[in-house]
């Protein structure tokens, strides 16, 4: 049985999810990283594959130090990083900005985010970016991987900026249920009166910075 993310009752951890989702990653080759030179390596790829408007490199940093499941980066044979997963980890309050319009993928507020094994609300795909066809298909399949297996029972929000992205976030689309469901960023801001509730999916996202 699938236990699903609520609002109310005692706060549950996130450990075994994150344990499995860094087992996952790392047979795609991803590790976390936590050192300023090798965010600031992996946000070049960024740039040079999707272009500029990521977030500082020492913001993400201090996001990682936070929720300590956020940046993971993908080395060639040679030790030089040619790709990253980051994901945010909303919790009640980063959930609640970001379907109010409130949350800034570019400059996201510590308070918004889960700690370490904190039970997540949500989780924003803040940026996926891959250099040459083996790392992104790794990148594809450890994205896909993770979110049916490790992190199937809550919503994802990602705002794709390629035709790539696209496809893939289809693919994570709802993997079990209601619950789990995929919300697309940028879209119409969400009405007063269709403000969120974990057991209804939301139809429509709002405007946000993130990248895919």
């Amino acid at each position: 049985m699938t236990v699903h993310t609520r609002f109310s009752g005692a706060p549950r951890s996130d450990q075994p999810r994150n344990a499995l989702l860094k087992q996952i990653l790392s047979r795609r080759g991803f590790e976390t990283a936590f050192d300023l030179s090798t965010i600031e390596a992996a946000l070049t790829v960024g740039d040079s594959v999707l272009g500029g408007g990521h977030a500082d490199p020492r913001t993400v940093q201090a996001c990682e130090e936070k929720t300590r499941r956020c940046f993971f980066v993908r080395r060639d044979a040679a030790g030089v990083v040619e790709g990253f997963i980051a994901l945010l980890y909303l919790n009640r309050a980063g959930y609640l900005a970001l379907v109010d319009g409130q949350f800034s993928p570019v400059q996201p507020r510590l308070e918004h985010l889960t700690d370490a094994d904190e039970d997540a609300a949500a989780i924003y795909v803040w940026c996926l970016a891959g250099r040459g066809e083996e790392t992104r298909r790794a990148l594809v399949r450890a994205v896909t991987e993770a979110r049916r297996r490790a992190f199937e029972h809550i919503p994802l929000f990602a705002r794709p900026v390629s035709r790539e992205g696209r496809m893939m976030t289809a693919a994570l689309d709802a993997p079990n249920g209601p619950t789990a469901w995929l919300g697309w960023i940028p879209q119409a801001q969400i009405p007063e009166d269709r403000q969120p509730d974990v057991s209804q999916p939301i139809e429509q996202g709002v405007s946000a910075d993130g990248r895919i």
